[in-house]
């Protein structure tokens, strides 16, 4: 009695015919794939940016708020001088179109103990590194700072 060796219903090249076919038909899968997922990756990509710009603007806007008030509540401190200092805090970042306010306008008017304000107003438009990505959804960034003004003796 010979036996025979049992055959299979596929052979090795019907498997590599099997493996081409189905790579044949998901050739144009990725390039799909990436088609639908590239924008969503760039909004976020570019939100993230235009964000962190944000964040960076606002701190420096605070800071410059700080060091304007500082110099503010010095006893022979002018209100031109403290608008100076700020404008050249926020030009480290190249802001150049916000808006400060002091309070009281003359510093020579504030008594000694009394409150003084200063205020930095910037429009986010103007700072944005992105032009028209965030604008309809970001107000403008104020910052403020209050001290007490030293006195003169």
């Amino acid at each position: 009695m010979v036996l025979k060796q049992k055959t299979t219903d596929l052979d090795t090249t019907s498997i590599f015919k099997v493996s081409r076919a189905k790579y044949l038909a998901r050739r144009g899968v990725a390039a799909v794939e990436f088609a639908m997922i590239a924008p969503v990756m760039m909004v976020f990509t570019f939100g993230m940016v235009e964000v962190g710009r944000y964040m960076m603007v606002k701190s420096q806007a605070i800071q410059a708020t700080r060091e304007g008030a500082r110099l503010a509540v010095l006893p022979n401190a002018s209100s031109s001088a403290v608008t100076s200092k700020v404008q050249e805090s926020l030009q480290l970042l190249a802001i150049n179109n916000a808006t400060i306010e002091l309070i009281p306008s003359t510093l020579s008017t504030a008594a000694p103990g009394s409150y003084v304000t200063v205020r930095v107003r910037i429009d986010p438009t103007t700072v944005s590194w992105v032009p028209g990505f965030l604008d309809p959804y970001i107000p403008d960034f104020v910052a403020e700072t209050v001290m007490r003004r030293e006195s003169t003796y």
